[in-house]
């Protein structure tokens, strides 16, 4: 039975014993009585699914429903939320958004930990939070965080875009703090705060600054149960200045580090500003001009400390063709060093290097494909003097690996405290295997050494030539394989080997096994996700050390997906040290276009497992 009625200007609607569809929203359900004034639709004593036509494994049934286009919302009173015909929530009242972002509780959470202390046993978490849209360029998410071992606490974070100001073109604001009043356990005050801001004042001005505090070195171990691998948090604010016509970046620096869970000090920078323009000329020619100033601190008072100043003049230019590139480069340097409570010291060094390629290719068929296979042989020349560094402290230099680019750099270490004496001649190779109609990349293979006019190495030996670095990398049809290695030739043994297959249909189909020897010290990795049917899929990823018999990181989990909604459990565990472990164990549905009890699981478990597709509401 339909009716019309008006009332001044308003045309209302009323339809009785209805069954309702609204395509384009893919809302359904059933009402005694709906009525419609053009704005605000309201459902006597009513169902409302967003699953498809005659499936109703998740409603909601309320006394009344209202959804009112100009406000962007809908309201339920006296509201039931069932799944497979069984009520799991109810309310007296409930309110949602019917497009995009609104206030409103979000769905709870779930979860079950095992505490890091022997004696707490079969721990629950509930998380329980609220959204507040404040406005389309800000919000802020309230939640209430219960240990069962803990006790409980309040978490939130306010995320506002900042507008377009008189001293700034655009930006992003977001803090986040939790706090935790006295912890059951410790009787202590528990609390983190994260706060980022990226300020654009113009187009060439650019602001950021991040904050990372917690209360104690075992926060996140205790209270968090995740970053549980981190040893240390850094704070920091970086001011630049780029303006890419001129080539002219500027860039201030400064950061300070807060030691967690058994951490050790290191070098910060407070401040460091470093100055840098470019000069680009004609026939390829490039000067570039740097100076960077650090003054470096240590949390160890017998560490040395002070204020390090380096400039430089580098000077490359480029001649290409078809056939070959050759690319010649000088770079002049000299660092300042003003040291506290030590004698103040300095170093200037110069550098020359030649890199040659020759470029050949030719036309092949191998398994019935045409391909162009490239040849590039490759030469370099590095020089660089002997200086003595033994007086120098050390900041930031640590020995490279040898990599096939890291050979032809010349260059031993990172950073710049040390700079190693050079007269080396590195060979290389590149080869790469192309399909001629679709363009891909079938393997490309690598090698390259290096052969030293003075006999010395990175890590001191005498002798002539480095360790051989090697790369190989296929991809055929679902396969893909990429190894990369270090051979020293005078023990005729791999030193560092990198390997990993990869077999991928989908992103919820797919298997990696990866392995890594770095000097003996073995690990290996496997991850992937396989569908049990069209349904139920399961997906695992696992770090495990050879060398220790430790497993360091493993995460596994099964998934039931429907048509409209998505249940998923999935279980953590991550190697602390020693004997000590944490487990997590999270439980999630998804009603899918209404929400999810644990909205933070998809993000964790594409970071455990690569190519892992984690989001259910699809």
């Amino acid at each position: 039975k339909a009716t019309v009625k008006k009332q001044g200007d308003t045309t209302y609607t009323t339809v009785e014993q209805a069954n309702f569809h609204y395509p384009e929203s893919k809302i359904n359900g059933k009402a005694q009585k709906v009525t419609n004034d053009g704005t605000e639709q309201v459902f006597n004593s009513a169902s409302y699914s967003l699953c498809p036509l005659g499936n109703t494994d998740w409603r909601m049934k309320a006394d009344q429903i209202t959804l009112n286009s100009k406000t962007n919302k809908g309201v339920a009173e006296d509201v039931t939320v069932e799944f497979l015909g069984v009520p799991i929530f109810y309310s007296p009242y409930h309110e949602w958004v019917l497009e995009g972002r609104g206030s409103g509780f979000l769905a709870p959470s779930f979860g079950s930990y095992d505490e890091s202390v022997a004696s707490k046993d079969n721990n629950y978490q509930v998380r329980i939070p609220y959204y507040f849209n404040i406005a389309p360029d800000r919000d802020f998410l309230l939640t209430l965080n219960h240990l069962s071992s803990r006790g409980s606490i309040v978490e939130g974070i306010y995320r506002q875009l900042i507008a377009e100001g008189d001293y700034w073109k655009e930006g992003r604001f977001e803090i986040e703090g939790r706090y935790l009043n006295e912890d059951d356990i410790t009787n202590n005050k528990r609390w983190l705060l994260n706060s980022k801001i990226n300020l654009s004042v113009n187009d060439k001005i650019n602001i950021n600054a991040t904050t990372n505090r917690v209360s104690d070195a075992n926060y996140f171990k205790d209270i968090a149960h995740n970053n549980t691998s981190a040893s240390s948090l850094h704070s920091q604010i970086d001011a630049s200045y780029k303006d890419d016509e001129s080539n002219l970046t500027l860039s201030l620096f400064a950061e300070t580090e807060q030691l967690i869970d058994g951490g050790t000090a290191a070098y910060t920078r407070a401040p460091e500003l470093s100055i840098s323009k470019s000069f680009e000329g004609l026939s390829g020619r490039n000067i570039n001009l740097s100076l960077v100033s650090t003054k470096f601190a240590h949390n160890n008072a017998s560490e040395t400390t002070g204020v390090r100043t380096h400039a430089q003049a580098g000077f490359k230019r480029s001649i290409s063709t078809d056939a070959y590139s050759l690319t010649p480069s000088l770079n002049l340097s000299t660092t300042d060093y003003a040291l506290d409570n030590s004698t103040d010291q300095d170093r200037s060094i110069y550098s020359f290097g030649i890199d040659s390629k020759l470029f050949l290719e030719r036309e092949t068929n191998l398994f019935g494909v045409d391909l162009i296979q490239t040849l590039t042989p490759r030469l370099a020349y590095n020089y660089t003097p002997n200086k003595n560094q033994d007086a120098l402290p050390n900041f930031d230099s640590a020995d490279k690996n040898d990599s096939y680019e890291s050979l032809f750099s010349g260059q031993k270490y990172t950073g710049i405290d040390r700079i190693n004496k050079a007269n080396d001649f590195t060979l290389g190779l590149e080869s790469d295997f192309i399909d001629e109609e679709t363009g891909n990349t079938y393997a490309s293979l690598k090698a390259a050494q290096t052969l030293y006019g003075d006999e010395i190495s990175a890590n001191g030996s005498n002798r002539k030539y480095s360790d051989i670095a090697a790369s190989a990398d296929f991809a055929w049809d679902r396969f893909t394989f990429n190894n990369a290695l270090q051979y020293d030739p005078e023990t005729q043994k791999i030193d560092k080997r990198d390997s990993a297959i990869t077999y991928q249909l989908n992103p919820r189909k797919f298997l990696t096994i990866a392995h890594h020897d770095d000097n003996g010290t073995k690990s290996a990795e496997l991850y992937g996700a396989y569908p049990i049917n069209a349904q139920v899929h399961v997906f695992a990823g696992i770090n495990r050390s050879i060398t220790d018999s430790i497993t360091n990181k493993e995460t596994t989990g099964i998934a039931y997906e429907s048509c409209c909604w998505a249940v998923r459990l999935a279980h953590f565990k991550k190697h602390i040290s020693g004997n000590d472990y944490d487990y997590v164990t999270d439980f999630e549905l998804v009603l899918k276009g209404l929400t999810t009890t644990s909205p933070g699981l998809s993000k964790r478990l594409e970071e455990d497992i690569p190519n892992y597709l984690a989001n259910l509401d699809d």
